[in-house]
C-alpha cells in the first residue's frame, strides 16, 4: 500500500520551494530577458503555472497536490535538461566556430547553464525522488 505522501513539514517546504522557483523563473524570463521568443515564453508560462498550482496544492494539503507536484517536477526536469543541453551545445558551437569571440559567448552561455541547472534540473530531481510512491 503506497504512503499518503510527504509529511506536512515537507509539503510546506516543497510548496515554498515551488513558489520561489516559479517567481525566479517569471522574473528571469519575463522581466529580465530583453527579447520575447514564443518557445521560451510558452514553456516558462506552463512551468510557472504548474509550479504555483502545485505549491498551493501541497501547502493546503489537497489530495491532488502531490500528483500535481510530481507533474510540475517532471515538467521542470524535462525542460531544464533540454535547456541545459541546448545551452551547452550552443556554447561549444560558438567557441568552435567563432574562435576567441565565440569563447566569450560560450562562457556566458556556460554561466547561464550553470545558473539554470540547480533550479531546473537538480531541484526537480530531488523533488521527484522525495515525492515518489513509497511502500512500507
Amino acid at each position: 500500500m503506497p504512503s499518503a505522501g510527504p509529511t506536512r513539514c515537507a509539503a510546506l517546504a516543497f510548496g515554498l520551494v515551488n513558489l520561489s522557483t516559479a517567481a525566479l523563473l517569471f522574473v528571469g524570463v519575463f522581466v529580465e530577458l530583453p527579447a520575447r521568443w514564443w518557445p521560451v515564453d510558452v514553456g516558462t508560462s506552463l512551468l510557472v503555472v504548474l509550479e504555483v498550482v502545485a505549491a498551493v496544492g501541497l501547502m493546503v494539503g489537497a489530495r491532488w497536490g502531490v500528483l500535481l507536484a510530481r507533474v510540475a517536477a517532471a515538467t521542470a526536469l524535462l525542460l531544464g535538461l533540454s535547456a541545459v543541453s541546448l545551452l551547452a551545445v550552443t556554447a561549444s558551437w560558438l567557441a568552435g566556430v567563432y574562435g576567441p569571440v565565440g569563447k566569450g559567448g560560450g562562457a556566458v552561455l556556460g554561466l547561464v547553464a550553470a545558473l539554470v541547472f540547480p533550479y531546473c534540473v537538480l531541484l526537480p530531481a530531488v523533488e521527484l525522488w522525495w515525492l515518489r510512491e513509497r511502500t512500507p
